[in-house]
């Protein structure tokens, strides 16, 4: 019975992934349609504003021309040819916004930009000799270029900008229909969110169970290092001595301790300690090898566990690890350099300095004091045991 139940739960959860995945489908499509009417209103809105601006400038031409042939004067002639300029301008741009096509309208308005483009040509060759100076029938040019001007404006403009307004309007009614399907939709997203927040409150204790898992992790971290902690080396041990029993798999151990850390600690304080501490964790995991463990072993003594590693590779390791240490600067809470820092090390490696990892652990911590005996700021490895 209670694997039916989890059954149906299990299949109401793929129902319900499968809706919405559907509900994003069509979320999608509907988003792609308002962008794609957007992009089409773009479009023809420049449309109607390059043919306003060629209309403008056109009419302009006419003007200046029938001003000219009245009173003459220069300024006219140049402002009919910044007009005419204009207009050719406005004209190459509704060319080659017909080639796209405009607002997805194809061959109607390529038809319609191309035949103002061949009436333009008529209307300017009218008026251009009327600025020659000699021109003899000015009065009938500016006659024949205003019945071009009208038949421009009335068979293509006209045409054009209702062809245009008519788009326009129908683009926005798609527009609001799409918005009103996905209104709609996100309703329905609603209440899946509100079907799905019950499933997971009805399943909370699994989420709890994940919850004490994660804090069992954490158990075998040290707070302030950040670092495993000796809870974290247990288990290490029962996971070592376990691959011990199957085969012998060969590691090291590199013990370390902070040379005089009791008498920094009194002379800057505990906070500058726990700084020096989590500042001497971070150089000690950026010197080794991802594979590496470090953990800290308790104070000021931590612990470097290398897999696969031989006693000669550990002492390099080590004498590694104690030039990066020597060499580097701490700086003490204020930001003010603090003195320099040292550490003394013990290597040890399995199976050579022992049976097991009790016994390897302890030969490093013989070698660490050692080490200290002898001077601190220095390896002491099998080779100077």
């Amino acid at each position: 019975m209670i694997k039916i139940k989890h059954l149906g739960f299990k299949a109401a959860v793929a129902i319900l992934f499968g809706v919405l995945l559907l509900t994003y489908g069509v979320y999608w499509r509907a988003i792609s349609a308002l962008h794609g009417n957007i992009e089409q209103l773009v479009d023809i809105t420049k449309h109607l504003q390059q043919g306003e601006t060629f209309h403008s400038a056109i009419h302009a031409m006419l003007m200046e021309a029938e001003v000219f042939v009245a009173s003459g004067g220069p300024a006219h002639q140049l402002r009919f040819r910044r007009d005419l300029a204009r207009a050719k301008d406005s004209l190459a741009l509704l060319l080659e916004y017909a080639r796209q096509p405009v607002g997805g309208q194809g061959h109607g308005v390529q038809a319609l930009t191309q035949g103002m483009a061949r009436e333009f040509n008529k209307y300017r060759a009218e008026l251009e000799p009327v600025f020659s100076g000699d021109c003899q029938d000015s009065a009938q040019r500016l006659r024949t270029a205003a019945e071009q001007f009208n038949h421009i404006f009335m068979a293509y403009y006209l045409r054009l900008h209702e062809h245009h307004r008519a788009t326009r309007s129908d683009l926005q009614q798609n527009t609001n229909n799409t918005w009103r399907a996905m209104a709609t939709f996100f309703a329905v997203q609603l209440g899946l969110a509100i079907i799905a927040g019950l499933l997971v409150i009805f399943y909370l204790d699994r989420v709890v169970l994940k919850v004490f898992s994660f804090t069992e992790r954490m158990a075998y971290r040290d707070r302030l290092t950040g670092l495993r902690n000796r809870a974290a080396l247990d288990k290490l041990v029962e996971i070592e001595e376990l691959a011990g029993q199957r085969e012998r798999r060969r590691y090291a151990l590199i013990m370390l301790d902070i040379d005089h850390f009791k008498a920094f600690n009194d002379t800057h304080g505990h906070q500058a300690g726990d700084k020096l501490l989590a500042d001497f964790a971070a150089l000690l995991v950026d010197n080794v090898r991802g594979s590496d463990r470090v953990v800290r072993y308790g104070g000021e003594e931590f612990l470097v566990h290398l897999a696969e590693t031989r006693a000669d590779e550990a002492g390099v390791v080590a004498e590694k690890l104690r030039r990066a240490l020597e060499q580097a600067r701490f700086l003490l809470p204020d930001g003010s350099p603090a003195p320099q820092v040292t550490a003394s090390l013990g290597v040890a490696a399995y199976p050579a300095d022992g049976r097991g990892f009790p016994e390897v652990v302890k030969k490093a911590d013989q070698r660490l004091y050692a080490a200290k005996q002898a001077g601190r700021n220095r390896v002491q490895g099998p080779e100077e045991a």
